[in-house]
């Protein structure tokens, strides 16, 4: 669906740069065409594509604009942690119609959460919480040391009204500056301990429940944390189309180098592509077969993803570093995919030393 827009979102995908955030054009394109609601809850919207169509359609809009790529897969995929609190709660969160959208944001230096006999206290200022100027929830999680299960929950989770929080306009990047990733204060809100959920139990594994998806019930976070490659992939793709684009344009035929170079960077590409396919399909039988992924299996998940990751900034950067310094310019297509994709692998996500290290300590473990 995401192929009908791309155009048009490639020709926004500039000012929106500029502009630090997509357009509200973009967005209602998203919403009304459901790109935001793949992983909806059922009960919200009973027919949904689920987590497969999900990243695969933020990559092929990444390939047009990475900040819109990022909305679809990792801001709309926050949905699905929507489906997974009480019942009772999530039909408060779409009472208004299910075109919701909820960002999150991560805790900062004076995030606190803090256990009141009325209510669970939050405050402080939060970070990166993409898509923030659009949505219309915010999720948080952070410890509570001073609530009275603490021992056995290691941070908590609250959703509140993105109405309630204050936005800084502070996301001045060199990349993915679409997304608006500002960080928000909250002015001491309280929240009733009937909304507030263990991390944990939204987190980990759920009894399914019948005809629901299944990130209803499985381990979310290996599905939230690998979302990251659709836009990774697209943004990669599209910063290959384009160079391709730009050598067919120029007056003199390219050199032998060039040609190299760019077999070698869409070589490279096919192979991520491949591993793209592979990391879906093996989260997607799991996800099918309500079984959790096994640690080895988690590590090599990782690696992979992040070796993914590594593949795309390399075929890029072999293309950006050998296109010469006239076209190292704001306003190059081609340089702002490649300043996005340097901050989508900046994700620790994808970061390589700490996966690396942890799949390499798995595969010797049964040898030591």
């Amino acid at each position: 669906m995401p192929e009908a827009y791309l155009s048009t979102w490639r020709n926004r995908a500039a000012l929106a740069d500029k502009n630090r955030r997509l357009s509200d054009e973009t967005l209602n394109e998203l919403h009304a065409n459901g790109l935001l609601q793949w992983v909806c809850p059922r009960r919200a919207l009973p027919t949904t594509p689920g987590w497969p169509a999900l990243v695969r359609s933020s990559r092929a809009a990444a390939r047009a604009c990475a900040s819109t790529g990022w909305l679809i897969s990792l801001v709309g995929g926050h949905a699905a942690i929507a489906a997974r609190l009480d019942p009772s709660f999530e039909a408060k969160l779409y009472e208004t119609g299910p075109t919701q959208l909820f960002a999150s944001a991560s805790v900062g230096p004076d995030s606190q959460l803090s256990f009141e006999p009325e209510g669970m206290r939050v405050s402080g200022r939060w970070r990166f919480s993409s898509g923030i100027e659009h949505a219309t929830w915010l999720i948080l999680n952070a410890p509570c040391a001073n609530h009275p299960t603490a021992d056995a929950s290691d941070r908590f989770l609250v959703v509140i009204a993105k109405k309630d929080v204050t936005v800084l306009d502070n996301w001045d990047t060199l990349g993915m500056r679409a997304t608006g990733s500002h960080d928000v204060v909250t002015p001491a809100l309280r929240v009733p301990h009937h909304e507030v959920f263990p991390l944990q139990d939204v987190f980990g594994p759920r009894r399914a429940g019948a005809g629901h998806d299944y990130l209803y019930s499985v381990p979310i976070v290996p599905f939230i944390t690998t979302s990251i490659i659709g836009p990774l992939l697209g943004c990669a793709e599209g910063a290959y189309e384009l160079h391709l684009q730009a050598l067919a344009r120029q007056t003199t035929p390219p050199s032998a180098t060039a040609l190299e170079r760019v077999a070698h960077s869409g070589a490279q590409l096919t192979a991520a592509s491949a591993l793209f396919d592979s990391l879906i399909d093996r989260l997607d039988a799991s996800g099918r077969a309500l079984r959790p992924l096994t640690a080895p299996e988690l590590t090599a998940l990782k690696r992979d993803r992040s070796y993914l990751a590594r593949q795309c900034v390399e075929a890029v950067h072999r293309l950006v570093e050998h296109s010469g310094a006239s076209q190292m310019t704001t306003d190059n297509p081609v340089h702002r995919h490649w300043r996005d994709l340097q901050t989508m692998a900046a994700h620790r996500d994808v970061h390589w030393d700490s996966a690396m290290l942890a799949s390499a300590t798995s595969a010797l473990q049964p040898h030591l």
